[in-house]
């Protein structure tokens, strides 16, 4: 994990790194080093290609904020529900910012909204907050146009 740390270190903007700061204050600032979304989406291909995703996903917890930015971008290109999900669920703990929740956005979910739901319905119940948020961002991006119900609104009544 060193080469990928050396990497998003030669692609720091101190810049954006102080803007990123003011907007995700809840983390530690240290740990936000200022690497720009598309290099970040560009580096996760490339670990992906490099078939050394594996190592990078087992790596939790990550020290810097774009390492977990870029384990949240290759499980959102995973292509195999079942292990999109089983990496999802050991990351999730792990999310500590509404900016890595929020842009952790599995694609492969599209296709498989009915299998979706119980996960969704486990984490609404989760003490974890980033846990809930997650699941309440895959309710609003999946189940509000032709799969909306009522009954699946109402899990995120308190």
């Amino acid at each position: 994990m060193q080469e990928i740390q050396i990497l998003l270190y030669e692609n720091k903007d101190e810049k954006y790194a102080q803007f990123q700061r003011k907007l995700i204050p809840g983390i530690a600032p240290e740990t936000i080093i200022g690497v720009r979304t598309p290099i970040l989406k560009k580096i996760a291909k490339q670990i992906v290609k490099e078939d050394s995703g594996e190592t990078f996903l087992d790596g939790c917890p990550h020290e810097l904020f774009e390492e977990n930015q870029i384990h949240g971008f290759i499980i959102s290109d995973m292509k195999n529900f079942e292990r999109c999900i089983c990496e999802l669920e050991k990351f999730l703990p792990y999310i500590n910012n509404w900016a890595t929740c929020d842009q952790t956005s599995p694609k492969v979910f599209k296709k498989h909204k009915d299998e979706l739901l119980p996960y969704i319905r486990k984490w609404l119940g989760s003490e974890h907050t980033y846990t809930v948020r997650f699941a309440i961002g895959m309710l609003m991006q999946h189940y509000l146009e032709d799969d909306f119900s009522r009954n699946i609104s109402s899990w995120c009544q308190v």
